[in-house]
């Protein structure tokens, strides 16, 4: 049975209906063509009288779906780009097996097909064909076009649709905080063999960002995750340097450890916090030298994994509990992933993709808005990060036409605010335990969140601060 696909392709105002017909028989030999999206320029078709006959050839070829635009200059690159980017890919979102055909249009038309294909903004599999005649034996050609770009756009609408239900942050942030997290996260990933340290509170989404923008990164390396607090002690350490048939009790045959797994990949220690100090020095070890030693065994095993680790606690407190040597060997590259309550400008986006993906099959695809709904995303803490906004869409779709989303929002469980960072809240303790310097930046950086929490926005707080949001961003990296 052949594999059905869609066609996407312009209208050759040139050589249509001919070269629609060669595009179609060329695939037909290989492909169920269940529907052809055709794309044409109503101006053109209006006042050549020309291509309105190639036009209505085209509809004798096949039954096609036609799709109008307004074109005013087929060779500047921003309109077709907005024409392509605004309405094109919505509409492909959900075709399964799409083919774009590059031959047909304008350079201008092929090269915005291999952008938004290169930024991954058409659905996995989309596949790029160029079809040809050879001028002097008519022969007709359908190659598929080799364009073996990935990027990390492409790898994380991969790894989006293959992992609904985890949280997931966007790389095309419009907030400066976000953006410079993302930024931190690319340089720091593409230099190799040096350990990166992810904090950020619960929910922000710590292993998703390792599963797909460290691991696209890095070449696609398969990733090796451990959640540090699910092991006791001795579990953990033969969970990751491995052991032989009898080094402990209850070792009944030779178990590989996740260093060995991790060869050549990357190890994603998570909850690092919760590593016993002595299971700390070992690893410690095992990153000096690249080399560790399988419980009850003699020989030294060599490694070269990538280490990333990740915490939801605070530096300061994070570095109380973490031995130095190891603390100073893994936070190398540090980068802290922004509470949503930092990222105003994108909240509503994330709300819409959070939307997208739980809602079941059937119900209401847009998401819903109303001023009660804006004002909450705008202004609570959202102390559970994506986890908060996934519960929120739940309550929505359970009471979807039964209460209004006033009434959800009132009658909402609620959440443990995970930011202990309201200075109405904080006892002036914690400051005269800390030198002066420590204890401005302290109280700079608390200021500054909460100011961006009850404003909504960091213009607006900088705006009510009399300040710049350069400077508030620069407190919320203190």
């Amino acid at each position: 049975m052949k594999k059905k696909i869609t066609v996407l392709t312009w209208m050759a105002t040139k050589n249509d209906p001919g070269a629609l017909k060669s595009l179609l028989a060329n695939l037909g030999k290989d492909y169920d063509i269940v529907k052809v999206l055709y794309i044409y320029q109503k101006g053109l078709i209006a006042r050549s009288k020309d291509a309105r006959e190639k036009f209505e050839g085209a509809k004798k070829v096949y039954p096609l779906t036609t799709i109008p635009v307004s074109v005013k200059d087929p060779t500047d690159l921003n309109e077709i780009f907005d024409i392509v980017k605004g309405k094109i890919v919505p509409m492909v979102q959900n075709e399964d097996n799409l083919v774009i055909n590059l031959s047909s249009g304008t350079p201008t038309m092929h090269a915005v097909w291999l952008l938004l294909f290169g930024w991954g903004n058409f659905p996995t599999g989309t596949k790029l064909i160029s079809s040809q005649i050879k001028r002097d034996t008519n022969e007709t050609t359908c190659d598929e076009v080799d364009f073996p770009i990935k990027t990390l756009f492409t790898e994380l609408r991969k790894y989006e649709k293959e992992n609904p239900d985890k949280p997931f942050y966007r790389i095309d942030a419009k907030s400066e905080i976000r953006k410079e997290s993302y930024e931190k996260i690319k340089v720091y990933s593409e230099f190799p063999n040096v350990p990166i340290l992810l904090l950020g509170e619960r929910g922000i989404g710590k292993s998703t960002i390792v599963g797909s923008h460290i691991k696209s990164a890095k070449g696609g390396k398969e990733v090796t995750p451990l959640v540090c607090g699910s092991l006791n002690s001795n579990l953990l350490e033969s969970k990751l340097f491995g052991h032989k048939k009898g080094a402990f009790t209850g070792a009944i045959k030779d178990e590989d450890g996740l260093l060995k797994k991790a060869d050549n990949g990357i190890l994603f220690l998570d909850e690092i916090q919760d590593m016993p100090k002595h299971v700390q020095r070992m690893l410690l070890q095992t990153l000096q030298t690249h080399k560790y030693r399988i419980l009850g065994d003699t020989e030294e095993q060599e490694t070269n994994m990538e280490l990333v680790c990740a915490s939801n606690l605070p530096e300061r407190e994070l570095r109380q509990k973490l031995d130095p040597d190891f603390y100073d060997r893994i936070a190398v590259f540090k980068v802290t992933l922004p509470p949503l309550r930092e990222c105003r400008e994108d909240i509503l986006t994330d709300w819409r993709e959070v939307w997208e993906r739980k809602r079941p099959e059937g119900s209401e695809q847009k998401a819903p808005m109303d001023p009660a709904l804006k004002k909450f995303l705008m202004t609570s803490s959202l102390p559970g990060n994506f986890r908060t906004l996934e519960k929120l869409a739940y309550h929505i779709l359970a009471w979807q036409g039964k209460k209004t989303i006033k009434e959800i929002l009132e009658e909402m469980p609620p959440e443990e605010d995970a930011s202990d960072n309201n200075p109405e809240s904080v006892s002036l303790d914690e400051f005269c335990e800390m030198p002066w310097n420590k204890a401005v930046d302290r109280f700079q950086h608390m200021l500054a969140e909460y100011s961006c929490r009850k404003y909504g926005t960091q213009k607006l707080a900088a705006e009510k601060q009399n300040c710049t949001p350069r400077t508030l961003q620069y407190a919320l990296k203190k």
